[in-house]
């Protein structure tokens, strides 16, 4: 997921960046490039917009192409409603576009996202330069009752994991039949599922980032009666498809309806030369203005608000909550992971009036990947980078387990920044239990092309609550506690994991090979060390308090209101 800087010689920076976006009290993840006229790109649903990056790049090279998270996918907010439809989400980009600062753009969209450029486009056609389709859903009603019907089933996290295998199925089976839940030889496709099983992986993770909310902007396409505005449209418009795409069975109905200055065009299935005809059409009719600079995104209260901060290796993730007077808490996640599983914790604690900020380290969550071999002194000395780049000049710092090793390497080196240290569960093992569990905790994630990696993975983390260590299940190794493998649980915690999944072995290596205890016994600022039962490694807790010299302990109850109130109680003493 690194930021993306391919181009053409002479063609300037176009470094794919990602960008927030405050609209209203919603929240809007874009990814942006270029320089020149706007082009406004919609994506596929369930997707995101990383997966056209390779339209945006290519665009990139003579536009300003700007490729929005269509809301409730990838990170950007649903809707406020219940059942949104497509002139909703038509809306939403006319305000989006407003927020932007863009009066005209051209505008490129693909499947789901063509609908609702459509809409918009026949809606507000003095905003629209030209209409450029990749791929356009021309659906009569009875296929779009079909698809209603049978097409998007609920996502319900279930314990054995079986609704990660059905989703990786699911999505496999749209390469071999269409519909997919027609399994004749009049539906089978010109396609074949990719032939590398990570590929498959990189194009399902928006479908899990997304989860239970998945079908809520798809199934908005199937009640639109898109072949009603076909014949209203008023701007030169494309009816693109590529080779290999199911929608261009649709070009006949579409060529029946058509308005005057739209054509239908079947383009090649490679994606760089479709993306290098598309610009062609879209340098045909190019908005009149430059795109204005991104702007800055408005905190929102009562919400985590999203940003990213430019850095040497790329972009880092932030999350924030809470009022920006006071020292801030800077919070580092579990490595590997994300802040996913700690957004409840953050509220609470910024409904205390507390400051809270996490960061996703490097190939990590939400931020870009590095080229550097993950360690624990090098998310330090990115973590330095960072807090000056936020202007940080003093913190407290609160880690977990892998993050709890990442604030122990930076207090060490770097005491003057650090007010107050707060360490959840570090895995502070004796050495002979560290270097014991390294080679058998954390096996490398090899994507199956039956999805089999993903029980794998699943088996594992719920492993973590029934069993210490997880892969060990005697007798002796049960553990007593009440566990925490509440299947939506799990599955944001996997989903954070499979962000960058190539460095779960990495990281967690890394992990295992920082001497924690022999660097605890060196911290010189006030330090609590908390942990809550279902830890895997709150075992270790209380001992790595006692080596603390200015350290304390205590054990916190699982619940995110009960947590802040604690972290809150501490930074009330070292204030």
């Amino acid at each position: 997921m690194m930021a993306d800087k391919q181009g053409e010689a002479g063609m300037g920076d176009t470094t794919i960046r990602s960008h927030f976006l405050t609209v209203g009290t919603r929240r809007v993840h874009y990814r942006r490039a270029g320089s020149g006229p706007p082009v406004v790109m919609l994506h596929a649903s369930p997707s995101w917009a990383r997966a056209i990056d390779p339209f945006t790049r290519v665009f990139a090279e003579r536009f300003t192409a700007i490729a929005l998270d269509s809301p409730g996918y990838g990170h950007s907010d649903l809707l406020d409603m219940v059942q949104p439809e497509i002139p909703d989400f038509a809306e939403a980009l006319k305000d989006t576009l407003d927020a932007l600062g863009i009066d005209k753009c051209a505008i490129w969209g693909s499947h789901t996202g063509a609908s609702i450029a459509m809409e918009f486009t026949v809606r507000y056609p003095e905003r629209v330069s030209v209409f450029v389709i990749d791929g356009y859903p021309a659906y009569e009603d009875a296929y779009r009752a079909d698809m209603t019907k049978y097409y998007l089933p609920p996502y319900e996290p279930k314990w054995d994991a079986s609704h990660l295998l059905n989703t990786w199925h699911k999505f496999r089976e749209q390469f071999i039949f269409s519909p997919t839940f027609r399994w004749h030889r009049e539906n089978r496709s010109s396609t074949a599922a990719p032939p590398l099983a990570d590929l498959m992986q990189d194009m399902v993770l928006p479908r899990f980032i997304t989860g239970e909310a998945y079908n809520i902007g798809y199934s908005a396409v199937f009640r639109y009666a898109g072949l009603v505005p076909i014949g209203k449209l008023a701007v030169p418009t494309c009816f693109g498809a590529r080779t290999g795409d199911s929608l261009i069975k649709g070009f006949p109905l579409i060529e029946t309806r058509k308005a005057e200055g739209s054509w239908t065009e079947e383009l090649p299935r490679d994606i760089r030369q479709a993306a290098l005809r598309y610009r062609e059409i879209l340098e045909m009719h190019p908005a009149p203005g430059d795109a204005p600079p991104a702007p800055v995104p408005v905190s929102v209260a009562g919400k985590l608000n999203r940003s990213y901060v430019d850095l040497d290796f790329g972009q880092m993730a932030v999350s924030a909550a809470g009022p920006e007077d006071g020292i801030p808490l800077v919070l580092l996640p579990q490595l590997p992971g994300d802040v996913t599983l700690d957004a409840g914790f953050m509220l609470e604690l910024a409904k205390l009036g507390r400051r809270v900020i996490a960061l996703d380290m490097p190939g990590n969550g939400d931020s870009d990947d590095w080229a550097a071999a993950p360690s624990i002194a090098g998310y330090a000395a990115v973590l330095l980078q960072a807090l000056d780049k936020l202007g940080l000049a003093k913190v407290d710092l609160l880690g977990h387990q892998g993050g709890a090793s990442v604030a122990t390497e930076f207090v060490l080196n770097h005491r003057n920044r650090v007010r107050n240290l707060l360490l959840f569960a570090p895995l502070s093992m004796p050495d002979e239990v560290r270097l014991a569990l390294a080679p058998h905790y954390a096996p490398p994630i090899e994507p199956k092309g039956d999805g089999s990696h993903l029980i794998s993975l699943w088996f594992a983390l719920r492993n973590e609550q029934l069993f210490w260590p997880w892969y060990n299940e005697s007798i002796e190794a049960i553990r007593r506690i009440e566990p925490e493998i509440d299947p939506k649980l799990l599955s944001r915690k996997i989903t954070g994991i499979l962000k960058h999944y190539r460095n779960y072995h990495k990281v967690w290596q890394a992990v295992f090979d920082y001497p924690v205890r022999d660097r605890l016994q060196m911290i010189q600022v006030r330090t609590l060390v908390a942990s809550i039962e279902d830890d895997p490694f709150h075992r270790f807790a209380p001992e790595a308090a006692a080596m603390v010299p200015d350290g304390d302990f205590q054990m916190v109850d699982f619940q995110n209101d009960a947590i802040a109130k604690a972290v809150d109680a501490f930074l009330v003493g070292g204030s």
